[in-house]
């Protein structure tokens, strides 16, 4: 019985939601909405870098803050914490932009994470 309890109790903590998990893949999603419609309109690959740069900001900015409060916790400087958030999110930005340069080419989209 005990263990019966103790699975039960593990199963519902992995089943609670991370927020910045969420947080990241509300901005990866959207970010891949902004690559997919880049690719049915067919929009060049110079022309995506600006769009993909402006795209998103509600949930960029979201998963920006959550990663600052979250490197603040951890006894990081407001400083460092914005740069890492930054680079956290900058990263996500190049990987679409690179894989949209290759993507255009042969029409492919990207699926959203569950």
């Amino acid at each position: 019985m005990l263990t019966l309890v103790a699975a039960s109790m593990l199963s519902m903590a992995a089943m609670k939601a991370d927020p910045m998990d969420d947080a990241r893949k509300a901005f990866n999603n959207c970010m891949i909405e902004t690559h997919n419609k880049g690719i049915d309109d067919k929009t060049p690959p110079n022309s995506f870098t600006k769009i993909a740069d402006e795209a998103c900001t509600a949930e960029r900015t979201a998963y920006r803050n959550i990663l600052i409060k979250s490197e603040r916790s951890y006894g990081s400087s407001q400083k460092d914490a914005e740069k890492f958030a930054g680079e956290e999110v900058q990263m996500i930005v190049d990987s679409l932009v690179s894989g949209f340069n290759e993507n255009v080419e042969n029409n492919a989209k990207l699926t959203p994470e569950k």
